[in-house]
């Protein structure tokens, strides 16, 4: 799990800090499918105190999942590198009139920015899975793999909507 230890950065007003360093996280929840993590996540992250006891952490999280292609159905392994930005505040500290309805509430010398990462891997997430762009998927008649084998089987490619106007053509 990343934590990020801010005991020091606290202290200082205006202070920034690079941190990088690897870090697990948790299986990703997308409706009722979980995807693993192959490998730790990499962090690359400017930690910088903004004044009132509010840390902001921007960089780039690189991580590397895997997932089922939605043509062909085989697993491959997606590679994401979003932009991480979030603002923590200290939750135990009097409420400033600089805190912000968006900042994210911590305590004590280290955040944990585990929640934040997968929402942001989640928000980045392709709409489809395609395992790459040549993918010829499954056959729709016998549901063979078109990118290993040819089958054989006829298929007429009628748009259901129009399916009505070619039995008037019969």
């Amino acid at each position: 799990m990343p934590f990020l230890d801010v005991e020091q950065l606290k202290k200082v007003n205006g202070e920034r800090r690079r941190v990088v360093f690897a870090g697990e996280l948790p299986a990703l929840q997308v409706e009722d499918n979980e995807f693993m993590f192959l490998e730790p996540a990499n962090f690359d992250l400017v930690l910088t105190n903004v004044g009132n006891s509010a840390i902001n952490v921007e960089g780039q999280v690189q991580v590397a999942l895997t997932v089922p292609c939605d043509r062909c159905l085989q697993d491959f392994v997606l590679n994401l590198s979003p932009l991480f930005s979030e603002t923590y505040y200290e939750k135990n500290l009097p409420a400033h009139s600089g805190k912000n309805e968006e900042w994210i509430p911590y305590s004590g010398d280290s955040i944990d920015i585990t929640p934040e990462v997968l929402g942001t891997v989640l928000m980045n997430l392709p709409m489809r899975f395609i395992c790459q762009k040549q993918c010829r998927g499954l056959c729709p008649v016998c549901g063979v793999d078109l990118n290993i084998k040819q089958c054989n089987c006829v298929q007429e490619d009628v748009d259901p909507r129009l399916a009505k106007l070619k039995e008037l053509l019969k």
